[in-house]
């Protein structure tokens, strides 16, 4: 670019072979302008198109502390699915409430994830004897 641009300036300086600086002058423009901006528009498009591509993506709800009904509702409204993971006993939590969920609330995940739950249940079942 320094050679060219020092062509360029030496002949416009002088004054002479102006059919020379014309094209000296395209041929800069075409280089460092024109060429680029049509690279970066054909990497703007692809970005977009690989954006379109990917699946819709919806945050996950808080469900710890709710029913298992109540958060297959709150699921149903964010465009998500249930699944129950495991159950365990927490004699601090009353039965039939989420203890857990994975992916944790607040999350991005696709449309139509399942989210894993964990409800408590009333009865220990601990080791046996």
């Amino acid at each position: 670019m320094r050679f060219l641009l020092g062509v360029l300036v030496g002949y416009t300086l002088r004054g002479k072979q102006k059919l020379l600086i014309s094209v000296l002058v395209t041929l800069a423009l075409t280089v460092y302008v024109v060429i680029p901006i049509i690279a970066l528009l054909g990497l703007r498009l692809d970005v977009q198109r690989e954006r379109r591509s990917r699946p819709a993506q919806t945050r996950v709800p808080a469900l710890k502390g709710l029913t298992y009904e109540d958060a297959e509702r709150k699921l149903h409204a964010a465009n998500l699915k249930i699944r129950l993971l495991a159950t365990r006993y927490d004699p601090a939590i009353q039965p039939g409430l989420v203890i857990d969920q994975t992916p944790a609330p607040g999350e991005e995940v696709a449309v139509g994830y399942s989210v894993g739950i964990t409800l408590s249940r009333k009865d220990y079942f601990g080791p046996g004897p």
